[in-house]
């Protein structure tokens, strides 16, 4: 029997009956002088690539499997079907804070969502330092004059490399949907406002999205917060590299592992609020024109239909590194104001803590909203065309086991099942229909997972989550005050979630949205 190959601009690929396609290079190797440079285009091959297997993840602190700065590459699920029209497409974009994931992880597996009808992509993209690192040099090279965000720019790569060739396996380049949890939920909002990116998707998911406390400004300090440029300029002191060498052949000559092992040093000194990351996206006037909460708040955003949501407790896997055995009421009256400033007794009379035993409850839900419920309503409430967004709010607690995977890959260890809830990345399993026997998942949770997969992939192919015999799902346009989705043990139409309290948070942004 004669194989059959899919001819790429780049080369051939052996199509593969099971409709399964991994580790496709989608740019060239970002190694040696490519190193802190926008993704080039992939050097053509001539004999079919199987592309059986993942390639290697972007390099990252505190992996066991196999990493390479040659990392740059996507995965394809298609269902099996007989030819006909083309499908809509999903284009997953892993979180990890910007330093940790990939498109291969497990639990992005496409299958699930594939048997719904629709074409699914995941793919990596430069972490920490070696995808986010910005330099004086670095942006005196570029034709741009900017620096940093090259993780970004693979983003985009990823993109177009979509737009190029996914109708050979049978999707629609012209109804594509981007959709991603925490820092990349964070991307799909860097997106929306990203001019490069424009065209490239007709509908995004954001599940979990950060933001504020996210971000840099590239030369000039702004609000406290360190310029990208500055933060480079210490990386290269930290490194030993001389001012007066050749600064960037120096750098490109590092090895990663000590280039990230230096970063991580600088956390104390230099990290942003969330995670306090060191090299972070930047708004640097190019890719990310202005900072995001302006580019919403002004309708300055690619007008494309949005499901945004975020789960109950999304701060408990990140309260360990906030909070001691010291920390009591005082301590939280102390950190009110100096996040919020005169508005702190007004967040105390909606979250007031008067115990030690209700520290951990109120923390939760204060940096659960002000890290990602805030920015996720705000998203929300600025797009132009309210009947074409909806929100949602996870609340299930996901089974021990399953909490479990999540909070060592989170680095947190085994925290105590009941102080997790509804945890950040708790609705994964569900979209992507990980709900496995051996984690702990049961009938319950396969069939909320199999409603939670039709709302998406729905949305992705009408631009509308609703259809067939879901429960309806208003838009946040609806005649409701702020209408959500509950997704729990049942799904419910709520309205109203901490309204106050995002807008407390979110008062402040326009002026200090760093």
């Amino acid at each position: 029997m004669t194989e059959q190959i899919i001819q790429l601009e780049s080369g051939p690929i052996t199509a593969n009956a099971a409709g399964i396609y991994r580790g496709i290079p989608y740019a060239a190797p970002p190694v040696k002088d490519l190193r802190w440079r926008p993704p080039q285009p992939v050097a053509p091959w001539t004999r079919p690539r199987p592309c059986q297997k993942f390639g290697p993840v972007c390099p990252q602190l505190n992996y066991q499997g196999a990493m390479h700065e040659d990392c740059l590459f996507l995965n394809i699920w298609t269902p099996n079907k007989s030819r006909g029209p083309k499908l809509p497409v999903m284009v997953w974009i892993h979180g990890g804070a910007f330093v940790s994931g990939s498109g291969s992880d497990e639990l992005y597996d496409g299958a699930a969502l594939a048997r719904q009808g629709v074409v699914v992509v995941t793919f990596n993209y430069r972490l920490g330092a070696l995808g986010f690192l910005a330099h004086p040099l670095l942006s005196a090279e570029s034709p741009d004059n900017v620096s940093g965000n090259y993780g970004l720019l693979d983003q985009v790569a990823a993109l177009k490399w979509v737009q190029r060739h996914i109708d050979k396996f049978g999707g629609d380049p012209d109804k594509v949907t981007i959709f991603g949890q925490s820092a990349g939920a964070a991307s799909v909002s860097l997106l929306l406002v990203n001019p490069l990116a424009q065209g490239m998707f007709q509908a995004a998911i954001a599940q979990s999205p950060v933001m504020v406390g996210s971000l840099r400004p590239l030369r000039r300090e702004e609000l406290g917060v360190v310029p990208a440029e500055t933060v480079g300029t210490r990386l290269v002191q930290e490194l030993g590299i001389a001012p007066d060498s050749d600064v960037l052949s120096a750098l490109r000559q590092t090895p990663w592992k000590k280039i990230e092992a230096a970063s991580a040093q600088l956390q104390t000194e230099l990290g942003v609020e969330v995670l306090q990351g060191v090299c972070t996206p930047t708004v640097d006037g190019y890719l990310v024109p202005d900072h995001p909460v302006t580019l919403f708040a002004r309708g300055r955003r690619h007008q494309v239909p949005l499901i945004v949501g975020v789960t109950t407790n999304e701060s408990t896997m990140f309260l360990p590194r906030m909070i001691s055995s010291m920390t009591g009421p005082e301590e939280y009256r102390q950190y009110l104001h100096t996040a919020f400033g005169k508005e702190a007794q007004k967040v105390f009379e909606l979250l007031p803590v008067k115990s030690k035993a209700e520290l951990w409850r109120r923390l939760d839900q204060l940096i659960t909203a002000k890290w990602f419920g805030a920015w996720a309503f705000f998203m929300a409430s600025t797009v132009q065309n309210q009947q074409q967004t909806w929100f949602y709010r996870f609340t299930r607690h996901i089974p021990q086991w399953a909490a479990q995977v999540l909070a060592a890959d989170s680095g947190q260890g085994q925290l105590p099942h009941e102080k997790l809830g509804a945890c950040h990345g708790a609705d994964l399993f569900y979209v992507f229909g990980f709900t496995k026997l051996l984690l702990g998942f049961f009938c319950r949770d396969w069939a909320l997972s199999g409603k939670i997969m039709a709302y998406w992939t729905n949305f992705a192919k009408s631009g509308h989550p609703n259809g067939g015999d879901l429960p309806k799902w208003p838009a946040c346009g609806a005649k409701e005050p702020h209408p959500y989705l509950e997704i729990g043990r049942e799904l419910k139409t709520r309205s109203s979630l901490e309204v106050e309290l995002y807008q407390i948070i979110a008062k402040p942004w326009l002026k200090s949205a760093y």
